[in-house]
């Protein structure tokens, strides 16, 4: 046989096992011609422009705003109309305390014979620090450091000076201001953006209350902003000796003010009365402003609602069987507020999803699109819908060598003509509250999160369109018009196929589990926290499975559900279970159970029932603290961040797992699966403590 010959054949093998390696686009809930539908339809060019009419730049909120209505609550009323949405209008939510608003903030360095202005509110309005009050003041300029610990202050006469500080301006203000006289502080904190990457950037910090108690009873004088930049030149001279006069000029009022909640439906055809709501936070306070934070996640919101409606109005979707509600809310307070007024729609609600920082550059950004699950003390098919379209768009929308021999390119590219050609990258992750979903959650309701993370603009004065982009804005209102249609139009064989989703998407995640406690097993640790991990993972899962039950619109779906949740959790942890023993007796490790210990023999009987509602705030069910502390600044004492995060959410799953049927003991197992092994004695006191404030009462069993 000729060299040629030979050459030429395996030249044919070769190419037969690239062609052999292709592979097609992942099977969804939607067939792909109804993707493609979609696809089709949803634009992320409206969804840009949107953001350029919402936060294109800081706008100046007139007088006339707070008497009327916000211009983004006026401009999302006149869309959803125009766009022939149904039931729109605005909710309104008195607010118990007027609402700052500034209308000048300058900072100017004065020589002898010129003078320069620093920064001004009328360029960047980040760096007037919320909570500033009016101020002519002409002073020295003094450099404490951080400013965050009374010995930064330690020889220095800083009383009716002007303090230049590191630290967050709250927290300066508090100690400068109000304990050693300062006449106001100026700070070039950035403790949210990417201050070494973008030294121009100015951060969002708010002079709240101060840390040291009395709130507005203690004095109050102003907090200005710099760029890194411009605070280390201004430290640099002053650590050199220079004498620095400078001058604060600002001017803020206070108005009595409103919450407002645009608000608009698709509605259901009468099926279920069950509903779904989506959700993008229109105002994050009243004085911040930002074009990510999160003006791309109510345009996207904005642009699911039409797409979906023209899909709908055009016979390509059916009208949902479920209604499902769109909310443009303040963050937190305004979505609190929605469900606080309208209980019964609140039982209604089956899931939610809340768009907060969505549609991001993703080269500029370094980042990714994240879907943020529910806590594992409410799992739920809402994860594993969205999850499923996630992967597709994920999985058709980068460079796949297995399908290099059809082309060089995505194999179903989903791209707007405005925006870029970049891949779709994405995380499925755990829980993580600071949004809207947080407030779903304490009335009950498992929502989830998308979020682009990390974003080079949060909480800064970076935060601006030119950080969008099209193509990811397109991907982002595809995901959210195919989950709240999977799951609005769910019943019946529908409602199977997302319980099904739910069955493999478990698999895994228990798989997960089973590797984590073998290994945790082969490195000598303990055995019952390893069977554990095991038993909570079937226990968590089986929930996941059984809550699509609530899809079921007839008897025979609904048992289906359950049968399918009752043999995946009965063989897949009689299964796991005897593999971890056998691995523990290969390895020497006793397999014995052994006896409870005192304390959790008690709390093995003991039961928490919930009498009244959980504290409002981040850990009691509410959320929130974690954008308050973001905006408000670091306590004046140091604290360890991590560990203060991980008690704000074992508080907030100690409280969801108190379901009125776990023991205190499962409970604890329950958050040990969770966040690693717990102190059976904390969790206990826990549960005491809530009984003594009456929030829940302890019933033996």
């Amino acid at each position: 046989m000729s060299r040629a010959l030979v050459l030429s054949l395996l030249s044919l093998v070769s190419a037969g096992a690239l062609c052999a390696q292709d592979e097609p686009n992942p099977k969804t809930l939607i067939p792909q011609a109804t993707l493609e539908a979609i696809a089709n339809e949803v634009s992320g060019t409206l969804a840009f422009q949107h953001i350029l009419e919402l936060a294109g730049y800081e706008h100046d909120r007139l007088p006339e705003e707070y008497k009327t209505t916000y211009r983004e609550a006026a401009y999302i009323e006149k869309m959803a109309k125009q766009y022939n949405l149904e039931d729109v209008h605005i909710e309104r939510f008195k607010l118990p305390a007027k609402t700052w608003d500034g209308e000048k903030g300058e900072l100017w360095l004065l020589n002898k014979d010129s003078k320069r202005l620093v920064m001004s509110y009328r360029d960047v309005a980040a760096s007037l620090a919320p909570g500033s009050k009016s101020a002519d003041v002409t002073a020295e300029l003094v450099w404490v450091g951080k400013g965050l610990d009374k010995k930064d202050y330690a020889d220095k006469n800083v009383a009716g000076k002007i303090v230049l500080a590191s630290g967050a301006v709250g927290a300066v203000h508090n100690l400068a201001v109000r304990e050693f006289g300062a006449a106001g502080v100026v700070s070039f904190a950035n403790q949210t953006g990417k201050p070494v990457e973008h030294p121009d950037e100015v951060a969002w910090m708010n002079l709240g209350g101060g840390r040291g108690g009395g709130g507005a009873n203690q004095k109050t004088t102003f907090g200005i902003v710099l760029s890194q930049r411009l605070g280390l030149e201004l430290a640099e001279r002053l650590e050199q000796h220079e004498t620095l006069t400078v001058r604060a000029l600002v001017q803020a009022t206070e108005y009595d003010a409103e919450m407002q909640v645009p608000t608009c439906v698709i509605k259901g055809n009468g099926e279920s009365d069950q509903e779904i709501a989506m959700t993008g936070h229109l105002f994050e306070g009243i004085a911040k402003q930002g074009a990510l934070d999160d003006a791309s996640g109510s345009a996207t919101a904005l642009e699911v609602a039409r797409a979906w409606k023209k899909l709908i109005d055009d016979g390509v979707l059916p009208r949902p069987k479920r209604t499902v509600r769109f909310l443009w809310v303040p963050e937190i307070q305004g979505t609190t507020a929605y469900l606080d007024r309208y209980p019964e729609e609140t039982k209604r609600m089956v899931a939610a999803i809340s768009m907060d920082m969505v549609g991001e550059d993703v080269t500029k950004n370094h980042n990714s699109l994240h879907l943020m699950r529910t806590p594992y003390s409410l799992n739920h098919f809402v994860n594993e819908v969205p999850q499923q379209f996630f992967e597709y768009v994920g999985d058709t929308n980068r460079e796949k060598v297995q399908n290099r021999s059809v082309a060089y390119s995505f194999r179903y590219p989903i791209l707007d003509p405005q925006g870029t050609h970049d891949p779709f990258y994405f995380n499925i992750d755990k829980h993580y509250g600071s949004s809207d979903h947080s407030a779903f959650l304490r009335f009950g309701v498992p929502a989830v999160l998308f979020n682009n993370w990390p974003d080079v603009g949060y909480h800064t004065s970076e935060d601006r369109a030119y950080n969008a982009d099209p193509t990811q804005l397109k991907r982002v209102a595809l995901i959210g018009v195919a989950t709240l249609s999977s799951i609005a139009n769910a019943g019946g064989n529908s409602a199977l196929r997302i319980a099904e989703v739910t069955v493999g998407n478990a698999a895994a995640r228990a798989g997960v589990q089973l590797g984590l406690a073998l290994q945790m097993v082969g490195e000598g640790g303990s055995m019952a926290e390893a069977r554990n991990l095991v038993a909570q993972s079937y226990v968590r899962e089986a929930e996941a499975i059984r809550s699509a039950e609530i899809l079921a619109l007839d008897a025979g779906t609904k048992a289906k559900i359950t049968a399918l949740a009752k043999t995946f959790a009965e063989t897949g942890q009689s299964s796991d279970m005897a593999r971890l023993e056998a691995y523990a007796g290969a390895m020497g490790v006793s397999t014995a159970v052994p006896a409870l210990s005192e304390e959790a023999a008690r709390a093995a009987k003991l039961v928490p029932v919930r009498k009244k509602a959980a504290p409002s705030g981040f850990g009691g069910g509410g959320g929130g603290g974690a954008v308050a502390a973001a905006a408000g600044g670091a306590p004046a004492a140091p604290v360890d961040r991590a560990e203060a995060s991980r008690q704000q959410y074992n508080t907030m799953e100690m409280r969801g797992f108190a379901d009125g049927k776990r023991s205190v003991l499962d409970i604890r197992n329950a958050l040990s699966a969770e966040y690693g092994p717990q102190d059976i004695a904390k969790v206990l006191a826990f549960f005491e403590n809530t009984a003594k404030t009456g929030e829940f009462e302890l019933v033996s069993r």
